[in-house]
């Protein structure tokens, strides 16, 4: 399907009875455990060279799961986000556990740099780790992915320098700085040129900040939006009914 057929699915589904949104646009916020620390690494992620019915490119982008997992969710985040690391640090690791490692969803990581200055310098960072990794050690990108939700500290972006994410990089088993120092200044600028397409799809599909989340059914067409950093109850409930339809 090409990309104007991709829009009018996506501008047909995100119309459709079938669809359902949560978070009015703006971040959950509401009473949360405290962070347990937990990091998520899936039992299983791949790579895809494929764009999907719902007009995601998959290429260069980490997909946590099964590739023959009936659901997408199709995760929009930025590395300076606090909601994400709240999402990534309260609800992810039962999502993951509970529906990505037992093959019912996939999930995939996408860029929207959205917070600061260095918000898109530090997506470049995440999609040449990936490069680095994806084929020898997929695992060795979600140690870094959650290590640099690590490094975030409770307000402002100041922190995430080049130093930081240099930090940050050395201190997980099995990335090479070196390689990933090369990737950012070869493909620094086809990356982000890259990112493009996606950010239209959160676009069309009204997600205009981070976390952001679409859900997908790929063999029924259902989908769901979520944004904001949600409980785990509400994101188990979506997943339930985008599974169901």
């Amino acid at each position: 399907m090409d990309r104007k057929g991709n829009i009018t699915r996506r501008r047909a589904l995100l119309a459709g009875g079938g669809v359902f949104a949560l978070g009015g646009g703006v971040a959950y916020v509401a009473s949360q455990p405290e962070p347990s620390g937990q990091r998520y690494v899936p039992a299983t992620s791949h790579g895809s060279t494929a764009t999907t019915d719902f007009g995601v490119e998959l290429a260069g982008r980490p997909i946590a799961g099964e590739r023959d997992a009936a659901v997408d969710i199709y995760y929009w985040t930025d590395y300076l986000c606090p909601f994400c690391k709240k999402f990534e640090t309260e609800t992810l690791p039962d999502v993951g556990r509970n529906y990505l490692d037992t093959g019912d969803a996939r999930l995939v990581a996408l860029s929207y740099p959205n917070i600061g200055q260095y918000s898109m310098p530090a997506a470049v960072w995440g999609r040449c780790v990936w490069s680095q990794v994806a084929d020898s050690n997929p695992a060795a990108f979600w140690s870094w992915h959650a290590a640099a939700f690590d490094e975030q500290p409770d307000s402002g972006t100041d922190w995430a320098d080049e130093d930081a994410f240099t930090r940050v990089t050395e201190r997980v088993d099995g990335v090479d700085v070196s390689s990933v120092d090369t990737c950012r200044e070869e493909r620094g600028d086809s990356i982000r040129e890259s990112m493009g397409p996606n950010l239209d799809v959160a676009r069309e599909a009204r997600i205009q900040g981070t976390p952001g989340f679409v859900i997908y059914n790929r063999e029924s067409g259902a989908a769901g939006r979520l944004v904001g950093a949600h409980p785990y109850e509400n994101f188990a409930d979506a997943i339930d009914r985008v599974m169901e339809s």
